[in-house]
């Protein structure tokens, strides 16, 4: 680009204006936002002042009170904000426009993000936080039809036939037969060790092989690109949240910790070993599953206290189990940053591959337990209300992971290749699509849901809770 040698008032407002917010139609696919500004820049004092009052008279407090907003970049803020909100009001039939503004005015931010020309996030932020961005996606979308909802609603887990229902003491409300404990034990205990041996002996090291740990700080580089990439890639459907993790200064990386170093309390290895209980006890490759054989009921509290005091039991009273589930605790990621714990992360290369492979496994375990954070309490809740927890528990939060890691993988650079290698020794192999989702059949039946209901409605459902969505209910 050449400057002239002699600029002139022209090719100053010309620079001036390029940085300036513009009137434009922003893309949030599936919506169009209208952004009109308006010429507020040229606003006198006073001028501002009384656009402010009829602001707040509009969302119900007393326009006196404009006068005691001073900082100009805030006043600015409110008058950009509420003309966005007023462009696009109409487009979400019966949007309480009042009540945003309400909120607008009682939560204007200590540090604003302003409105720019080539950026997305003053929009996303304003749009969200008042319900805008939530009412427009699920005005955007029909009712799910009726047969798509059976279809979600069978693969959360259905009922047993009439044929086998049975009431009596441990059944539920008639629909399940009772449980039958020692067939559950006897089946389910030696797949479960099984699947316990099978996991550790993937760490095996050749005799004299050292142990090689992943460095921390790679790690957090890691983690906070994942919450960026998540932010981007996630969008507008993150935002539509109002209240969610990415405006309440949520850290990803602050939530990790090391769980390689971690020694496991009992409770700690009984609730890992719950996860893989269900993964074990819903497996059908070899016909029925144990579940269903034993009249297993995950809507039944008894049922679910006798499994939780059957692994404890187990691994107490066997120490190579025990030893077992302490070695598998340390080598699978988790998270209960629900609960008000951390996201525990495996440093521990593993031996059996080549470092970079081991190290994508990490990028996608990162990502993976990374959208346990994200998804909404109300749809979380939901956990307690199906006979296949595990579908919403695990096989939902494997779609997101897809979403985020596929993305990271097809958008990479050279730099950002070198970034993401960081601390890793030999060859760097390419990564691999994740086509194939974890949890085997809670995976599986979480993409049929994604692709009965469509990608709009699931993020939509994730993100804001709005579980109908994707066939549950909200009560």
């Amino acid at each position: 680009m050449t400057f002239p040698k002699n600029p002139t008032l022209d090719d100053a407002l010309a620079v001036v204006q390029r940085d300036q917010p513009v009137n434009r139609t922003l893309d949030l696919p599936p919506l169009q936002v209208k952004v009109k500004h308006g010429d507020v820049l040229v606003l006198s004092d006073q001028e501002v002042t009384a656009r402010l009052a009829s602001i707040y008279r509009v969302a119900g407090h007393d326009p006196a009170l404009a006068q005691k907003l001073t900082d100009t970049q805030l006043r600015l803020w409110v008058l950009y904000a509420a003309n966005l909100l007023a462009v696009n009001q109409d487009a979400v039939p019966g949007f309480d426009f009042k009540a945003a503004l309400t909120w607008l005015v009682g939560n204007i931010p200590a540090e604003p993000v302003m409105p720019a020309p080539d950026r997305r996030e003053f929009e996303l932020q304003v749009l969200g936080r008042t319900g805008w961005l939530r009412a427009a996606l699920k005005a955007n979308v029909q009712r799910l039809p009726d047969q798509v909802r059976q279809q979600a609603a069978a693969l959360y887990g259905p009922p047993p036939s009439a044929s086998t229902a049975q009431s009596g003491p441990g059944a539920s409300s008639g629909q399940t037969p009772p449980l039958d404990k020692e067939l559950l034990r006897k089946e389910l205990l030696p797949k479960l060790q099984n699947l316990l041996v099978n996991h550790a002996v993937q760490w095996r090291r050749q005799q004299g092989q050292e142990r090689r740990f992943q460095r921390w700080e790679d790690l957090g580089l890691i983690a906070r690109l994942a919450q960026a990439v998540a932010w981007q890639t996630l969008q507008p459907y993150a935002a539509a949240c109002g209240d969610g993790p990415f405006f309440t200064g949520f850290d990803y990386f602050s939530k990790i910790y090391d769980k390689t170093a971690t020694m496991p309390t009992e409770q700690d290895l009984v609730k890992h070993l719950m996860n893989r209980a269900y993964v074990a006890g819903e497996d059908t490759s070899t016909g029925k599953s144990v579940f269903t054989l034993a009249g297993y009921d995950s809507m039944r509290s008894d049922d679910r206290l006798f499994l939780f005091e059957m692994l404890r039991q187990w691994i107490t009273g066997d120490p190579s189990m025990r030893k077992l589930a302490v070695y598998f605790f340390q080598h699978i990621g988790s998270n209960s940053h629900a609960d008000g714990g951390g996201v525990g992360l495996v440093t521990e290369f593993r031996t059996d591959r080549p470092e970079s492979q081991s190290r994508w496994e990490t990028i996608e375990t990162i990502v993976h337990e990374m959208a346990h954070s994200l998804i909404h309490p109300n749809f979380r809740a939901q956990v307690e209300k199906v006979r296949r927890p595990m579908v919403i528990k695990e096989g939902f939060i494997e779609v997101i992971t897809r979403e985020v890691f596929n993305w990271m993988i097809d958008n990479r650079s050279a730099a950002s290749t070198t970034r993401l290698m960081a601390g890793v020794e030999g060859q760097v192999v390419a990564p691999v699509r994740k086509t194939t989702l974890g949890y085997a059949e809670s995976g599986a039946y979480a993409d049929q849901i994604f692709q009965f209901v469509g990608r709009e409605r699931f993020l939509t459902a994730f993100m804001t809770g709005d579980v109908e969505l994707v066939g549950l209910s909200p009560s």
